[in-house]
């Protein structure tokens, strides 16, 4: 296993699945050599992980880390192809990252109000 943090772009919606446990699966097209892609199977677990993958749309950028395998698999052609698939830890979206900024106490733009003793 390979602990990972994978960037690209969701390749369609997410979708909620039921075992012992919710899960959500995914597929994640990653960027490679140009304009070539490599499809990543994703799986998630994790509450918040779920949940944000959830609220994603098709084509939404995102970045996951997580444990990482890696395989191959044959097209009806023969030609060898790389099989990749995540079990996703966290899942990094932009609105999570405005969200993220916009709790984050900000700096005043107002410079501190001046005391008789600044004054020349």
């Amino acid at each position: 296993m390979i602990t990972a943090l994978i960037q690209g772009t969701l390749h369609k919606p997410a979708v909620q699945r039921m075992g012992k446990v919710p899960f959500v699966t995914a597929v994640v097209r990653t960027p490679h050599d140009g304009n070539e892609a490599i499809f990543v199977q994703v799986i998630a677990f994790e509450e918040t992980a779920c949940r944000a993958l959830l609220a994603l749309h098709d084509r939404a950028p995102v970045a996951m880390a997580g444990t990482l395998s890696v395989g191959i698999w044959i097209q009806d052609d023969g030609t060898p192809r790389p099989q990749i698939k995540m079990v996703a830890n966290a899942v990094l979206t932009l609105a999570g990252a405005r969200r993220q900024r916009g709790t984050q106490s900000r700096p005043s733009r107002n410079p501190p109000p001046r005391s008789i003793r600044d004054e020349p």
